[in-house]
Protein backbone atom coordinates (compact mmCIF):
# COMPACT_ATOMS: atom_id res chain seq x y z
CA UNK A 1 0.00 0.00 0.00
CA UNK A 2 1.50 3.30 -0.93
CA UNK A 3 2.26 5.84 1.67
CA UNK A 4 -0.26 8.40 0.68
CA UNK A 5 -3.17 5.29 1.19
CA UNK A 6 -1.60 3.82 4.45
CA UNK A 7 -2.07 8.03 5.92
CA UNK A 8 -5.76 7.92 4.45
CA UNK A 9 -6.52 4.30 5.68
CA UNK A 10 -5.20 5.82 9.11
CA UNK A 11 -7.51 9.29 9.21
CA UNK A 12 -10.39 7.24 7.70
CA UNK A 13 -10.18 4.68 10.50
CA UNK A 14 -9.30 7.21 12.94
CA UNK A 15 -12.90 9.16 11.85
CA UNK A 16 -14.83 5.95 12.14
CA UNK A 17 -13.73 5.34 15.63
CA UNK A 18 -15.40 8.63 16.60
CA UNK A 19 -18.61 8.44 14.58
CA UNK A 20 -18.82 4.77 16.09
CA UNK A 21 -18.87 5.89 19.53
CA UNK A 22 -21.11 8.95 19.07
CA UNK A 23 -24.40 6.70 19.15
CA UNK A 24 -22.70 5.06 22.68
CA UNK A 25 -23.10 8.43 24.25
CA UNK A 26 -26.41 9.51 22.64
CA UNK A 27 -28.15 6.58 24.29
CA UNK A 28 -26.35 7.41 27.56
CA UNK A 29 -23.69 6.78 29.39
CA UNK A 30 -22.84 5.55 33.11
CA UNK A 31 -22.11 8.99 34.73
CA UNK A 32 -25.30 10.76 33.45
CA UNK A 33 -28.61 9.91 36.05
CA UNK A 34 -28.09 12.02 38.78
CA UNK A 35 -30.94 10.89 40.69
CA UNK A 36 -32.61 7.24 41.02
CA UNK A 37 -35.73 8.46 38.59
CA UNK A 38 -33.02 9.33 35.94
CA UNK A 39 -31.52 6.27 36.76
CA UNK A 40 -34.79 4.24 36.06
CA UNK A 41 -35.04 6.08 32.89
CA UNK A 42 -31.25 5.09 32.21
CA UNK A 43 -32.38 2.42 29.32
CA UNK A 44 -35.56 3.87 27.85
CA UNK A 45 -34.81 3.59 24.58
CA UNK A 46 -34.81 -0.05 24.64
CA UNK A 47 -32.46 -2.88 25.10
CA UNK A 48 -32.00 -3.47 21.79
CA UNK A 49 -30.95 0.08 20.68
CA UNK A 50 -29.03 0.25 24.23
CA UNK A 51 -27.22 -3.04 23.39
CA UNK A 52 -26.46 -1.91 19.52
CA UNK A 53 -25.46 1.62 20.61
CA UNK A 54 -23.18 0.67 23.77
CA UNK A 55 -22.44 -2.78 22.58
CA UNK A 56 -22.22 -3.44 19.24
CA UNK A 57 -20.81 -0.17 17.71
CA UNK A 58 -18.00 0.38 20.37
CA UNK A 59 -16.49 -2.95 18.86
CA UNK A 60 -16.37 -1.01 15.52
CA UNK A 61 -14.63 1.68 17.41
CA UNK A 62 -12.21 -0.18 18.50
CA UNK A 63 -11.45 -1.91 15.67
CA UNK A 64 -10.98 1.04 13.89
CA UNK A 65 -8.76 3.15 17.17
CA UNK A 66 -6.35 0.61 17.35
CA UNK A 67 -6.36 0.18 13.37
CA UNK A 68 -5.66 4.11 13.38
CA UNK A 69 -3.08 3.47 16.34
CA UNK A 70 -1.59 0.88 13.67
CA UNK A 71 -1.51 3.38 10.67
CA UNK A 72 -0.24 5.80 13.04
CA UNK A 73 2.94 3.76 13.79
CA UNK A 74 3.65 2.32 10.92
CA UNK A 75 3.59 5.84 9.11
CA UNK A 76 6.16 7.44 11.77
CA UNK A 77 8.48 4.67 11.75
CA UNK A 78 8.24 4.35 7.76
CA UNK A 79 8.91 8.46 7.87
CA UNK A 80 11.68 8.44 10.20
CA UNK A 81 13.63 5.34 8.75
CA UNK A 82 13.43 6.80 5.54
CA UNK A 83 14.75 10.62 7.23
CA UNK A 84 17.23 8.28 8.52
CA UNK A 85 18.66 6.31 5.33
CA UNK A 86 17.94 9.83 3.12
CA UNK A 87 21.76 10.57 3.35
CA UNK A 88 23.55 7.47 2.74
CA UNK A 89 20.77 6.78 -0.09
CA UNK A 90 21.81 9.46 -1.81
CA UNK A 91 25.51 8.76 -1.52
CA UNK A 92 24.73 5.12 -2.84
CA UNK A 93 22.65 6.67 -5.89
CA UNK A 94 25.04 9.58 -6.60
CA UNK A 95 28.13 8.40 -6.04
CA UNK A 96 31.09 10.86 -4.07
CA UNK A 97 29.03 14.28 -2.82
CA UNK A 98 30.70 16.81 -0.71
CA UNK A 99 29.74 15.90 2.90
CA UNK A 100 27.05 18.28 4.72
CA UNK A 101 27.58 17.82 8.07
CA UNK A 102 24.28 20.13 9.11
CA UNK A 103 22.25 18.09 6.74
CA UNK A 104 23.33 14.51 8.14
CA UNK A 105 22.25 16.45 11.71
CA UNK A 106 19.13 17.34 10.86
CA UNK A 107 17.92 13.97 9.23
CA UNK A 108 19.21 12.19 12.23
CA UNK A 109 17.43 14.65 14.89
CA UNK A 110 14.57 14.58 12.36
CA UNK A 111 14.18 10.42 12.27
CA UNK A 112 14.54 10.47 16.28
CA UNK A 113 11.88 12.32 16.80
CA UNK A 114 9.59 10.50 14.15
CA UNK A 115 10.00 7.41 16.35
CA UNK A 116 9.83 9.03 20.00
CA UNK A 117 6.47 9.85 18.47
CA UNK A 118 5.91 5.97 16.82
CA UNK A 119 6.71 4.85 20.23
CA UNK A 120 3.46 6.48 22.01
CA UNK A 121 1.99 4.19 20.02
CA UNK A 122 3.50 1.22 21.49
CA UNK A 123 3.63 2.68 24.61
CA UNK A 124 -0.22 3.17 25.04
CA UNK A 125 -0.94 -0.66 23.37
CA UNK A 126 1.31 -2.25 25.73
CA UNK A 127 -0.34 -0.14 28.75
CA UNK A 128 -3.90 -1.21 27.73
CA UNK A 129 -3.03 -4.88 27.18
CA UNK A 130 -1.70 -5.18 30.40
CA UNK A 131 -4.40 -3.85 32.62
CA UNK A 132 -6.95 -5.96 30.27
CA UNK A 133 -4.49 -8.37 30.74
CA UNK A 134 -4.19 -8.08 34.77
CA UNK A 135 -8.09 -8.10 34.77
CA UNK A 136 -8.56 -10.87 32.63
CA UNK A 137 -5.80 -12.98 33.26
CA UNK A 138 -5.49 -13.76 29.77
CA UNK A 139 -1.93 -13.57 29.74
CA UNK A 140 0.59 -14.24 32.55
CA UNK A 141 0.77 -12.00 35.26
CA UNK A 142 4.32 -11.76 35.09
CA UNK A 143 4.44 -10.52 31.62
CA UNK A 144 1.17 -8.10 32.26
CA UNK A 145 3.26 -6.48 35.11
CA UNK A 146 6.50 -6.39 32.77
CA UNK A 147 4.18 -4.55 30.49
CA UNK A 148 3.88 -1.62 33.00
CA UNK A 149 7.65 -1.23 32.89
CA UNK A 150 7.64 -1.64 29.15
CA UNK A 151 4.49 1.29 28.66
CA UNK A 152 6.67 3.45 30.96
CA UNK A 153 10.25 2.71 29.01
CA UNK A 154 8.40 3.25 25.59
CA UNK A 155 6.81 6.24 26.87
CA UNK A 156 10.61 7.47 27.79
CA UNK A 157 11.80 6.63 24.45
CA UNK A 158 13.08 10.25 24.30
CA UNK A 159 15.24 9.79 27.01
CA UNK A 160 16.45 5.83 26.51
CA UNK A 161 15.84 5.38 22.76
CA UNK A 162 17.69 2.52 22.05
CA UNK A 163 16.59 0.83 25.58
CA UNK A 164 12.92 1.78 25.36
CA UNK A 165 12.99 0.14 21.56
CA UNK A 166 14.38 -3.20 22.63
CA UNK A 167 12.24 -3.54 25.32
CA UNK A 168 9.43 -3.08 22.82
CA UNK A 169 10.53 -5.35 20.93
CA UNK A 170 11.20 -8.16 23.67
CA UNK A 171 7.97 -7.52 25.02
CA UNK A 172 5.75 -8.24 21.82
CA UNK A 173 8.09 -11.16 20.88
CA UNK A 174 7.13 -12.26 24.46
CA UNK A 175 3.49 -12.00 24.20
CA UNK A 176 4.00 -13.73 20.44
CA UNK A 177 5.40 -16.66 22.19
CA UNK A 178 2.90 -17.01 24.92
CA UNK A 179 0.63 -16.88 22.10
CA UNK A 180 2.33 -19.35 19.84
CA UNK A 181 2.50 -21.76 22.65
CA UNK A 182 -0.61 -21.93 24.04
CA UNK A 183 -0.13 -20.25 27.59
CA UNK A 184 -2.95 -17.54 26.84
CA UNK A 185 -5.61 -18.38 28.77
CA UNK A 186 -9.19 -17.25 28.04
CA UNK A 187 -11.10 -14.76 30.06
CA UNK A 188 -13.13 -16.18 32.96
CA UNK A 189 -14.86 -13.67 35.09
CA UNK A 190 -13.54 -12.61 38.12
CA UNK A 191 -16.25 -14.31 41.35
CA UNK A 192 -17.51 -11.19 43.24
CA UNK A 193 -18.82 -11.44 47.09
Amino acid sequence: MAGGNLVRLGGVSSLLAVVAMIPAYLVGYPDAPGSPLEAQSYFEGGPGTFVFSNGVLPLFHIFFFILFLGVLYATLSAAGFTVEILYPAVLQRFGDLQPDAAFVLVSLTLSSWLYHYCQIGTSVMVLSTSVVALGTGVLPGWLALAGFVVAILTFLHFLLPLLAALVGLAWVAAVSVVMLTGRVQRSRPRRTR
